[in-house]
């Protein structure tokens, strides 16, 4: 009886917030009715940080830039497609590209590579432009498999440093950590994969730099099937371009499979502060009537604020990779396993 009570106030909740016209969190998905507008991603920031005046991090203890805080990811749909598109059903709403260069926000395949990403995509399921045949692979993601980067994508993330660390904890995209290390030891051997690779960080100027090796080439940068493989090398660059909003940037490089080294770029905005803003704005879009409809009084007595004790930490969200019904429902559907891909020599 519990859970049918909790199903239906979570329909009401989203029923009510998509006849509003506003995006609506539910267990880490967002539904979005097909009028919201282009979510501004990668074309939108580096428009809006070339006009930002120049900011001077506060250091820690030990002198370099302090980024520690919770931060949300992207926004949007999270990274069901990284290059731009329109609108697909309720949970993935037109969003601009997440690829900052090349300019056409398009990921540069080789031949070989834009014809396997056309063949995984194909088989989907998702109902993508283009798909055909039977389905192949479901995205990683929903199989709790995450990687580098989606999850800085993805949900919220707890920045703690320690001299020689950076230490990032995630609460909502598979219950994970990184452990950084920022103090000039090398990099692991060639032959060790993870799926979220091997980090080495350092410091330039205000910026983290993070090299990325190791990765095992099980994942994927979304749900549409753009790929890379256990070749693939990547350069974080992390810098606070304000004292709530982290510039993200990640180039990725593989002459396996892609014609040039590419990069994504992205805000990440400290949790709270852009959160209340864009609700503030979604807000006052709608109009009085409508709101006194959906039972909001513009003119009622303000009530005390309930003070949430754990608004200051992060849980992990679990994740469980191959939980039996999750498995289940996958391979009824017609989807395995998604293997890796290896590039022709």
């Amino acid at each position: 009886m519990g859970h049918r009570i909790v199903a239906a106030v979570t329909t009401l909740i989203v029923m009510l917030a998509l006849w509003a016209g506003l995006p609506v969190r539910v267990s880490g998905q967002a539904f979005w009715p097909k009028s919201t507008p282009k979510i501004p991603m990668s074309p939108t920031w580096v428009a809006q940080k070339a006009k930002l005046p120049p900011f001077t991090p506060p250091r820690t203890p030990d002198g370099v830039p302090n980024f520690q805080g919770i931060w949300d990811g992207a926004g949007g749909d999270g990274a069901a497609d990284i290059e731009d598109h329109e609108w697909l059903d309720a949970t993935t709403p037109s969003q601009e590209t997440f690829i900052s260069d090349p300019a056409d926000g398009k990921i540069p395949y080789t031949p070989w590579a834009m014809a396997k990403h056309q063949e995984i995509r194909k088989g989907l399921g998702r109902g993508w432009p283009g798909e055909v045949g039977p389905r192949t692979h479901g995205a990683p993601r929903s199989l709790c498999l995450n990687t580098i980067p989606r999850i800085n994508v993805d949900g919220n993330q707890e920045i703690i440093q320690r001299p020689g660390y950076v230490i990032m904890i995630s609460s909502e995209v598979g219950n994970f950590h990184r452990i950084i290390p920022t103090d000039g030891r090398p990099p692991v051997g060639p032959n060790a994969k993870f799926w979220f690779g091997s980090s080495r960080g350092h410091w330039e100027g205000d910026t983290l730099v993070v090299e990325i090796a190791n990765l095992n080439g099980r994942g994927w940068f979304d749900t549409a099937g753009n790929f890379f493989t256990e070749n693939t090398k990547m350069v974080e660059r992390w810098r606070l371009a304000d004292a709530d909003t982290i510039d993200y940037s990640v180039t990725i490089e593989d002459p396996t499979i892609y014609t040039r080294p590419w990069t994504m770029n992205f805000p990440k905005r400290r949790q709270g502060t852009d959160t209340r803003r864009l609700r503030a704005a979604a807000f006052a879009a709608v109009s009085a009537e409508e709101r006194a409809r959906a039972g909001f009084v513009d003119n009622a007595p303000a009530r005390p604020r309930t003070v949430d004790p754990y608004a200051k930490e992060v849980w992990e969200e679990p994740c469980f990779e191959g939980n039996h019904e999750n498995t289940i429902t996958q391979r009824e559907s017609g989807f395995k396993w998604y293997p890796g891909v290896t590039p022709p020599k």
